[in-house]
């Protein structure tokens, strides 16, 4: 089942605004602590994707979308969306730019959040420490653990100015281990 479909089925899209004080960096994990507010105690540990986009000079986010397992739903996962503007409207700029709406939640496992170590900002800098991103004006950012895999992985998927793919790689989210997907 698709998130697209889940959150079309989920019965709950919640909105978290930070405050603020907050608004300035909203960083992932940083995020993360504002949407599990929003969240029955059950539901915070299942944590499945953490998606977002930004289409700016500084390639930081201002809204992070975070997919949640939750078996009382009818699409089995809640998505909260956690932005850094207060403002009364959901910004669009995760749902607008994103690639993966088609993202499969059966293949994907709860990630353990105790061993996030590698933040969104800091995935953004080993990137930009691995990758030539001269001329690179958007990126995606996700982070998912598959079912297969050891730990959770930062994909970072870089386009240019005319949409046109560039950079992608990924990232341990626990190790900071960098491997380039492809590098055009």
């Amino acid at each position: 089942m698709s998130t697209m479909h889940c959150s079309l089925l989920s019965l709950g899209c919640v909105f978290g605004f930070a405050t603020v004080r907050e608004q300035t960096s909203l960083s992932a994990l940083h995020a993360l602590r504002i949407a599990q507010r929003r969240l029955r105690p059950e539901v915070r540990a299942k944590l499945l994707s953490i998606s977002s986009a930004r289409t700016d000079e500084s390639l930081v986010p201002e809204a992070w979308r975070f997919v949640f397992h939750d078996a009382a739903t009818s699409g089995h996962c809640r998505i909260v969306t956690v932005a850094a503007k207060t403002s009364s409207e959901h910004p669009d700029t995760v749902e607008a730019f994103s690639s993966f709406k088609a993202e499969n939640v059966a293949a994907l496992h709860p990630i353990a959040q105790n061993k996030l170590l590698i933040n969104s900002d800091k995935a953004l800098e080993l990137a930009r420490g691995t990758l030539k991103l001269k001329g690179l004006k958007a990126v995606e950012y996700r982070l998912t653990q598959q079912k297969s895999s050891q730990e959770a992985l930062w994909t970072l998927h870089f386009f240019a100015e005319n949409g046109d793919d560039g950079a992608r790689c990924q990232m341990g989210a626990k190790t900071g281990t960098v491997q380039v997907l492809n590098a055009d």
